[in-house]
């Protein structure tokens, strides 16, 4: 449009046509207009974003925007809602906001990794009424948004391979095929734990589920050393997952669970609270150098090895996988004996 404006100024200058002078001023006026107007559509809207305090890595994140429009008289028309550093793209969009009206508009964002992310400040724009000329207003929250890693069910009979002990059913509560956990089966499960009168009578396979004896709890030890090896980054995102899952499928079976990771630490609790509590650890952590900490790790190791409770170490380091290389010789859980629902 510039270069329309400079084309006529041009030929109006040479060429003196009064024509030309007030095509040149309408549509100079036609700008100034989509401008101001434009400015004014923006002028007296609000915006309120909330998020969810997490979401797993690789799900979709829904944010509610709230865009109320605090104008008494005229309302706000076509505004587009998107997000910095792509003001280009569209993510929400209000058609009319009437005066002392409020609408409501979803955002998705999706994060590939896990970790702790500020939400990207909210824009908002509009080439209202001419399209000739945009206006963009920018509102920042700093929300943050903790991004899970990824979670799947995984069979705790895995456990049963490792050094140091094995898994024996709880205790039976009928003729000897009905045990107190039951689940569908899975590839890989062994044909023994089948029950079968159950299975035929709904016509499912369900398998019994095995637990740690008497032993309701398990606290397992995420090594976080950093090695040398290749490609360490995306091992260590694959040990932080198998912690996330191994927590969680414990405490859907009502085990106490706790969780250490580097120096920190979460006590033995149950319930939907304590796997929060994991799950924000688990975002958070990061690989570290050898330091003081291992030492505070192997003294603390060390102490729970005489308390009633299951300790397992998971490692991103494929050396020890299998092997009783943990803290005060925890064993170190290999990932292939687990199986993935």
């Amino acid at each position: 449009m510039a270069i329309i404006l400079l084309l006529l100024l041009f030929s109006a200058w040479n060429t003196g046509e009064n024509l030309l002078y007030i095509v040149l001023g309408g549509v100079a006026s036609l700008l100034f207009l989509s401008a101001v107007l434009a400015g004014f559509n923006l002028r007296g809207l609000s915006l309120h974003r909330e998020a969810p305090h997490a979401v797993f890595r690789g799900d979709p994140l829904l944010s509610r925007i709230t865009l109320k429009n605090h104008k008494r008289w005229l309302p706000s028309i076509s505004v587009r809602v998107g997000e910095e550093p792509r003001p280009a793209e569209t993510l929400a969009y209000a058609l009319k906001i009437a005066p002392g009206k409020s609408v409501l508009l979803d955002m998705e964002h999706v994060f590939e990794r896990r970790g702790v992310y500020t939400l990207p400040a909210c824009l908002l724009a509009s080439s209202f009424p001419f399209g000739f000329h945009e206006r963009r207003r920018v509102y920042r929250d700093a929300q943050e948004v903790l991004v899970y890693p990824r979670v799947s069910a995984v069979r705790i009979a895995a456990l049963e391979q490792l050094p140091g002990g094995r898994m024996m059913p709880r205790h039976r509560t009928g003729d000897g095929d009905e045990y107190v956990s039951l689940r569908e089966y899975l590839p890989g499960d062994d044909l023994r734990l089948i029950a079968w009168r159950i299975s035929a009578r709904i016509g499912v396979w369900m398998v019994r589920e095995l637990g740690f004896g008497n032993v309701r709890s398990v606290i397992i030890f995420l090594d976080t050393v950093r090695d040398t090896g290749m490609n360490f980054e995306e091992r260590f995102e694959d040990a932080v997952e198998l912690a996330a899952s191994l927590g969680v499928t414990l405490l859907s079976r009502q085990y106490s669970v706790g969780l250490h990771a580097g120096a920190v630490t979460v006590p033995l609790g149950r319930g939907s609270a304590q796997e929060r509590k994991m799950l924000d650890l688990l975002a958070r952590v990061e690989p570290e150098d050898r330091d003081g900490a291992a030492a505070l790790i192997e003294q603390e190791a060390r102490k729970l090895k005489s308390e009633p409770v299951r300790l397992v170490c998971i490692s991103a380091d494929p050396e020890k996988w299998g092997q009783e290389s943990g803290p005060a010789d925890i064993p170190v859980l290999d990932p292939g004996g687990l199986v993935h629902a």
